[in-house]
């Protein structure tokens, strides 16, 4: 049990660190938890310690002796169950395993997300206009106007001062991952510092400039907001994510413990899935409840006392709590990419003022044609009805 509260109370810490929107969220996680250790009496980790274990062994094999036969099947069948639930929650920890290795490689679902990166591209012309471009038109309309020079500065040589700027921002924008906003306000730093050196750029020159460039601000920024708070949101699901998978890797480790007291310390640099391949497939374990049940394969109360083949009741309860926490988290994630194309979606449409709505159009299209492919692919991987059929078995036993 120690071992347990100590694990607990380290996720606990881990969550406590994380943003207040998202500890109470998970706090209720780990409570519920709490809760369900709490109605067990002991952990299968323990190992009882019996004074007399040869006075109440022999008094076990009298007993047996006098047992009827319909006794002897009634235990007989015990035992069958138990070894079938033992071998079952094998199937079920893998099954859940796999699930959580599904939710993880959602968050490297790379062609949708290249898709939306690809807008923030000054050269990008998949909504039917090219920043550069169009921030070197209203250069050219507002501030130069035809001058080769302004304020003793070659156009030519301003407008590849630009055109770096905007394709290699100087500062960093809202998010790492949308670099455009930073190079508009760059340009216009660029332009105020250039309209104090003469008088041949005005104070409204760079008014009507800054005026013309507010639609594409917007738009950029709006992408921004967008991706940040889907950002957030993911990393917020993470906590939650990683927080399930130590609790399945608690519990897989409860498991193999109670079957085999004898593993040395499983090593933390392991991962849930290299634990599982290592100590507790289906084969592996199945063997070792066979060969202790093999040494006396009719004295079925014994097997049924040994603490090896235990099987404590609280261990059903984690499991759902497994199985539904797995379900929870995958329909967030969902919800979380979904939200992001309805944010996406009101921004492309805002952007058909400045863009080609055809174009556009089709962008929309495309990105939502994305995420159902996204979402297809995340289902399949996941496989829920794999890992309920685990669990339905698990819980027939």
């Amino acid at each position: 049990m120690k071992k347990v509260l100590f694990f607990l109370v380290f996720v606990l810490f881990t969550v406590f660190i994380q943003a207040q929107s998202l500890k109470d969220s998970v706090n209720v996680l780990y409570k519920n938890y709490f809760e369900l250790l709490k109605d067990a009496k002991k952990l299968d980790t323990i190992v009882l310690k019996v004074n007399n274990f040869e006075e109440l062994m022999a008094s076990n094999n009298k007993k047996i002796q006098d047992l009827t036969d319909a006794e002897l099947f009634g235990l007989q069948k015990q035992l069958e169950q138990r070894r079938k639930k033992i071998i079952s929650t094998t199937e079920f920890v893998f099954a859940a395993n796999s699930s959580l290795n599904a939710i993880k490689q959602l968050d490297a679902t790379s062609d949708y997300l290249n898709q939306i990166s690809s807008l923030n591209n000054p050269d990008n012309t998949d909504l039917g206009f090219s920043l550069s471009e169009e921030i070197t038109t209203i250069l050219q309309q507002k501030i130069i106007k035809g001058n080769k020079k302004i304020n003793g500065v070659k156009s030519s040589k301003f407008l590849l001062f630009v055109d770096n700027i905007i394709k290699s921002p100087i500062t960093q924008s809202i998010t790492n991952a949308i670099p455009v906003v930073s190079s508009i306000k760059s340009v216009v730093d660029l332009v105020i510092g250039n309209a104090l050196k003469g008088k041949d750029v005005t104070i409204n020159d760079v008014v009507e400039f800054k005026k013309s460039l507010q639609v594409y601000l917007k738009h950029y920024e709006a992408l921004a907001r967008a991706q940040l708070e889907f950002e957030q949101n993911l990393g917020n699901l993470d906590v939650r994510k990683e927080g399930l998978v130590l609790l399945l890797t608690q519990y897989t480790t409860e498991r193999i413990h109670t079957l085999n007291p004898s593993v040395a310390n499983i090593s933390q640099k392991q991962s849930l899935t290299q634990l599982i391949n290592s100590f507790y497939t289906k084969e592996n374990i199945q063997q070792q409840v066979d060969a202790i049940i093999s040494l006396q394969p009719s004295n079925y109360n014994q097997h049924l006392l040994n603490n090896k083949l235990a099987y404590p009741t609280y261990a059903l309860n984690q499991a759902k709590f497994i199985r539904d926490e797995v379900e929870a988290l995958s329909k967030e994630y969902v919800s979380i990419f979904t939200a992001y194309q309805v944010s996406l979606q009101k921004v492309l449409n805002d952007s058909k003022s400045i863009g080609d709505a055809t174009k556009i159009d089709n962008k929309s299209h495309e990105l939502e044609r994305k995420l159902n492919e996204v979402k297809t692919a995340f289902n399949d991987n996941l496989n829920m009805y794999k890992l309920n059929v685990t669990f339905k078995n698990l819980m027939a036993y």
